[in-house]
């Protein structure tokens, strides 16, 4: 329903009520608008301004009487104008906030969190975010990668591992278990930093049908095979040495 997406969009219930009338109508009376969408008249005024400042509707005041115009379907690009001028001006903001948050008394030290769960709308983002965190935590270990994988993790999201290979390279290596797929045989093999990727195939084993892998202190289990994806890090020091060993173990077993 176009009601749907014009939520998605950013408006609420009552504007997209009262931009459809103008739109509908071309050129009404709020008193209109209120009887057709049973919005009461003051709410109507409100939310005609509040469409006027998005570039939706205009007003027309030259007559004895007041009316809502409509500017078109395509006055919807306005939605996309403003939005980008409010991100220019949180990214020129952004500074200035955190350093003074920064200045702010705190009480207590800062704690890592020990588990994070991560749903599909932010995994590619968090991917790409972390890898810095991950990278330095292993750096401070044995500056390894170890556990196993679906291979399907690269299948959707490729892009992080270029990001983290070609950002995060230093001398930090993947030992991985994975499946026999052409995305490890073909298209990881063709990558240029394919000499950092350790990878062995579990032969006797069935498919691995999620990641499980240990960074430094941290555990990273990420969930790819369906819908939706998610990811649960774990920030464990004991957990991350157990499970690390138990992988090197497995690892030297594994021709």
């Amino acid at each position: 329903m176009i009601e749907q997406k014009l939520k998605q969009i950013g408006l609420s219930d009552k504007e997209i009520s009262v931009f459809l009338c103008v739109l509908q109508y071309q050129k009404i009376t709020p008193a209109k608008v209120s009887m057709i969408t049973k919005i009461n008249r003051p709410t109507v005024y409100s939310v005609s301004k509040e469409l006027s400042f998005k570039g939706l509707i205009d007003f027309d005041e030259a007559g004895s009487s007041k009316y809502l115009v409509s500017l078109g379907e395509g006055a919807l690009e306005n939605i996309t104008k403003l939005q980008e001028a409010k991100i220019v001006q949180i990214k020129k903001d952004l500074p200035t906030i955190v350093k003074e948050l920064k200045q702010l008394p705190k009480q207590g030290k800062y704690s890592i969190p020990k588990i994070r769960f991560v749903d599909e709308s932010r995994l590619r983002e968090f991917l790409i975010s972390e890898s810095s965190k991950w990278a330095d935590s292993a750096e401070a270990h044995d500056k390894t990668w170890w556990g196993y994988q679906d291979h399907t993790l690269l299948e959707h999201y490729e892009d992080w591992a270029d990001h983290f290979w070609t950002k995060f390279p230093k001398d930090i290596v993947l030992n991985l278990l994975t499946n026999k797929k052409p995305v490890e045989t073909k298209v990881m093999k063709s990558k240029k930093y394919k000499s950092l990727r350790n990878i062995r195939y579990w032969k006797g084993v069935n498919e691995f049908t999620s990641t499980h892998v240990v960074v430094g202190d941290y555990v990273l289990m990420i969930v790819t095979r369906e819908h939706p994806h998610y990811l649960v890090e774990i920030y464990d020091k004991m957990m991350a040495e157990n499970l690390r060993n138990l992988f090197k173990g497995i690892w030297e077993q594994i021709s």
